[in-house]
């Protein structure tokens, strides 16, 4: 999987909130980012996040990034990074387990990416629907 900038955002917002909180709307990122000097509109972070704007500017991805408290390299490097990869894979593996409705989890040892994958497709079939009996 390399993931697209237009994926990294999203994920940014689908996995890096509290379950009581809910994910954060780009009106309310928006106005943290220019709380921090850096000029944007919900509309921006909209077109980014659908892949839409193809040209955002570094400075506007670096504090996106910082506001989710992850490096700015998650969202300028190339999607075909190991480390950006690894990244995302771990995003979703969280998004997952929440939405999943897990609380705590323990991993051993130092889990491969692939491992992080099984595991995320195994608890997305936990949830779809079974044939009608």
């Amino acid at each position: 999987m390399n993931p697209s900038l237009a994926q990294r955002v999203d994920i940014l917002f689908r996995a890096l909130h509290s379950p009581a909180e809910g994910e954060p709307t780009t009106e309310f990122v928006a106005a943290a980012l220019r709380d921090r000097g850096v000029e944007t509109t919900a509309a921006d972070l909209s077109a980014i996040r659908a892949g839409t704007d193809g040209a955002p500017s570094a400075r506007l991805l670096a504090a996106l990034a910082e506001h989710f408290d992850q490096p700015p390299w998650f969202l300028s490097d190339s999607e075909t990074s190991q480390r950006v990869v690894d990244t995302y894979v771990q995003l979703d593996l969280l998004r997952a387990l929440r939405e999943a409705g897990v609380r705590r989890v323990r991993l051993r040892g130092r889990p491969a990416a692939s491992d992080r994958q099984a595991l995320i497709e195994a608890l997305r079939a936990r949830q779809r629907p079974g044939p009608e009996a």
